[in-house]
């Protein structure tokens, strides 16, 4: 949908959207109408195609209809902060907005993505980030969200590589300032960033627990695999934000080592559930969020 269409819609049933550039691959319309309608909530999900550009005009006429709430993803959570009327303690912490609530007319700003991930992680391989040393692939978006919760978790130890060692001291910065003391306080041994070289990555490899690919690499089908399997540990585990075909390269490699591997529907599953419960204050239908994620997904590749 394009966002001029937003005011032909009805304020009933309730409207709720996932707003992004591009949109249309979008799971969260299936997996979020099945938990509305398993709940039997008089509502709809629907896609709405706008990027940073048109996002203040777009949410202004989600405001008018009025939408009950809505998701961010791509390139909008980060200016989705700025027009929010206020923030939860989640958006505060992770810099950036993927869910909106709109209570009577007021917009608040949360961002489930980090609970998401953290609750994806212990489903695939039963351990939390408490207990793992993680090796980041990645500063954009994902990457800035999934190493705040890490920290926020007491990772014991966090590196962060980039291909852009630019953007990786930024992130790096802004974690160290945020937790720059007390109990969750970092240093520069526990806290720091590699340049993106074969040889700084095999020897952070060599000693991390978990590895996650917050890149968007795996997209372009004409590059390799983010890394070779030559150089992933079989004991090592590899948490890929991507999903679909653009994971398929980098799971290929890790399955080749014997090491474990999950991709990010996880991810998108529970941090779509923790969206839901903000928006209706119940309790997410999971498994049902799961089953029509899984089916949407399986139609999605046919």
């Amino acid at each position: 949908m394009k966002p001029e269409l937003i005011l032909s819609l009805p304020a009933r049933p309730v409207p709720y959207a996932v707003l992004g550039k591009p949109v249309g691959h979008s799971l969260s319309p299936a997996m979020q109408q099945s938990a509305f309608d398993a709940c039997g909530l008089e509502a709809r999900y629907f896609r709405v195609e706008v990027d940073e550009a048109g996002l203040e005009r777009a949410v202004q006429h989600l405001r008018d209809v009025p939408f009950g709430g809505w998701n961010c993803t791509v390139p909008n959570k980060v200016r989705m902060m700025e027009l929010c009327d206020q923030l939860g303690e989640s958006a505060r912490q992770l810099h950036a907005v993927n869910t909106v609530v709109n209570e009577n007319g007021v917009l608040i700003g949360h961002n489930t993505d980090g609970i998401g991930w953290m609750r994806a992680l212990r489903e695939a391989f039963d351990q939390g980030p408490e207990n793992l040393r993680i090796l980041l692939l990645g500063a954009g978006g994902a990457g800035r969200g999934i190493a705040t919760q890490a920290l926020l978790e007491k990772c014991p130890e966090l590196v962060i590589a980039n291909r852009n060692i630019v953007r990786a001291e930024e992130l790096r910065g802004q974690l160290q300032s945020q937790f720059s003391d007390g109990p969750l306080a970092r240093t520069l041994k526990n806290l720091r960033v590699i340049p993106w070289t074969e040889a700084e990555l095999e020897a952070a490899l060599r000693e991390c627990d978990l590895v996650i690919n917050a890149t968007a690499a795996g997209l372009d089908p004409s590059v390799p695999a983010i890394l070779p399997a030559r150089m992933i540990p079989p004991s090592v585990m590899v948490f890929d934000t991507v999903y679909g075909a653009g994971c398929a390269k980098l799971r290929q490699e890790v399955e080749a080592t014997g090491a474990r591997w999950t991709d990010g529907l996880g991810m998108l599953l529970h941090q779509g559930a923790a969206a839901f419960s903000l928006w209706t204050q119940r309790e997410a239908p999971l498994e049902i969020m799961r089953r029509a994620l899984a089916s949407a997904f399986s139609a999605s590749r046919a």
